[in-house]
């Protein structure tokens, strides 16, 4: 087969790939919520993008899709404050500039505009929230031009906190308080919804399986909380976890790659503060461990491409833990501080590790190497839950009060070791394509003389996938070494 005809042949996967990567779409930045991220991020705190912004009394998270951010910054809370108190800015994410503004309906009642997430283009917003108090209709808008798709018949409760996530089909799934809902996103519809008790309003969000098939939240029974899992396709029940001890849970789940659910279950009380661990056998949920964990709310943690876990031990210890056992694997030996720990992470495909701490006066946005060695850190006065959030080109976005607003890029180029694919002495020509594509149509590290590194060749961490040829075209199109340094 030509050189041309596989190209075609794998387009479309290459650019559904290069859609998921270069995304931030929700809190967590994917389904499971875990702040992976398949994008490099940013080298040193002074590879700065751009700064500045709209002005916000409070700062809320920053959503990447098609080199678009779309944010809410707060200027008043309602009522006095509304409707107009908490705009949603879509900003250009190369130069932070403004591309339009969105001002939700606001009816006496609603609360403050929050972002669900943005997804295929629609950007999904309600002013539901505040506790579990306020109702609202969902909104949908088109991304590029801010004009109004669609509404709700039915009104939700949930808000930033709980969050949201995605489906791969892009349906919406809204864990709040008492109700958890799959809206279709492309017309809004209701597709099922189920009761459930939360045990915080506000901090009830749920996530997806690695399968995608089933939802996880965790809810109150008696004795504690306990995971609980429900059809993804029909919103059944069908079955739940061991009983976590205590009565709050104030942080939503994630899952890591490795399919391990990860609960941090804490009430500031060090007798029931533990980061726990199960896994789903397909017919219930078992605990594979649990480590004393500090005390912290709002939390979005991270995990690595190896489903190692980033959380907070006791006295504000970021540490890694292995997925399997619960090991302590590395830690950060100095306390995070903080006014307010309301953790937020973000992983990128190198292993870097980036920790916002949430909190208000003494907000810090750190970087760490996969075990944990301080690479730089900057002050993000007020930091709450405005990022990191990893999007396109590794661009860090992430913000606080007032104007502050930024964006983290390193800038990058190819390199030529990384396209002379068949060692013949020549780089970017049509034979390294062929020797490239060739190995990618075999399977996983058949071909003889081929290893897992050189299909690897985005180093996500996943091997022979659509984003490999995308990333390898990608440097070719670049054109010859002079580009290199050459």
């Amino acid at each position: 087969m030509s050189t041309i005809h596989k190209i075609v042949g794998v387009a479309a996967g290459c650019l559904l790939c290069a859609a998921a990567q270069g995304q931030w779409n929700n809190i967590g930045g994917n389904a499971q919520r875990n702040g992976l991220s398949a994008q490099v991020g940013p080298d040193s705190q002074n590879d700065v993008l751009w700064s500045g912004g709209p002005s916000s009394l409070i700062s809320w998270p920053p959503f990447v899709e098609d080199g678009r951010v779309v944010i809410v910054r707060q200027t008043g809370f309602p009522p006095s404050g509304e409707p107009n108190g908490s705009r949603i800015h879509v900003l250009n994410l190369e130069t932070g500039g403004s591309q339009g503004t969105i001002n939700v309906p606001f009816a006496s009642g609603d609360w403050t505009t929050w972002v669900l997430g943005v997804r295929n283009g629609r950007i999904y917003a309600s002013r539901g929230g505040n506790g579990a108090s306020s109702s609202a209709p969902v909104y949908a808008y088109d991304l590029m031009t801010r004009q109004q798709l669609w509404v709700s018949t039915f009104e939700v409760d949930a808000g930033f906190y709980d969050g949201v996530v995605f489906t791969s089909d892009g349906d919406l799934i809204v864990g709040s308080f008492r109700t958890v809902w799959r809206i279709d996103g492309a017309t809004g519809a209701l597709e099922w919804s189920f009761p459930r008790v939360c045990s915080v309003s506000g901090n009830c969000g749920g996530v997806l399986s690695v399968s995608g098939d089933a939802v996880y939240v965790v809810d109150t029974v008696a004795g504690g909380q306990t995971v609980k899992k429900f059809s993804l396709a029909t919103g059944a029940f069908q079955y739940q976890g061991p009983v976590m001890s205590g009565f709050l849970m104030q942080n939503t789940p994630l899952v890591s790659p490795d399919g391990t659910i990860l609960v941090p279950r804490v009430q500031n009380n060090t007798n029931v503060d533990f980061l726990f661990a199960f896994r789903d056998t397909g017919s219930a949920i078992q605990t594979k461990w649990q480590a004393p964990s500090a005390y912290y709310t709002g939390a979005s943690l991270g995990v690595g491409s190896d489903s190692s876990v980033y959380a907070f031990g006791p006295g504000n210890i970021l540490t890694r833990y292995d997925s399997a056992t619960g090991s302590v694997l590395s830690s950060y030996a100095t306390a995070i501080p903080a006014d307010f720990l309301s953790p937020q992470i973000a992983v990128d495909a190198q292993g870097r590790v980036y920790v916002s701490n949430g909190a208000f006066s003494n907000g810090m946005l750190y970087c760490f190497t996969a075990d944990l060695q301080l690479l730089w850190s900057r002050p993000v006065t007020n930091a709450n839950i405005g990022g990191p959030s990893l999007g396109a080109n590794g661009t860090l976005v992430f913000g606080g009060n007032g104007t502050q607003l930024t964006a983290l890029r390193t800038v990058r180029g190819p390199t030529c070791d990384g396209v002379d694919f068949n060692n013949d002495g020549s780089v970017f020509d049509p034979t390294d394509i062929d020797a490239f594509l060739s190995v990618f149509s075999e399977g996983p590290c058949i071909p003889a003389g081929a290893t897992c590194n050189d299909v690897d060749f985005n180093n996500d961490g996943s091997i022979f996938d659509p984003c490999d040829i995308d990333a390898f075209l990608l440097v070719f199109s670049e054109g010859p070494c002079t580009l290199c340094g050459e």
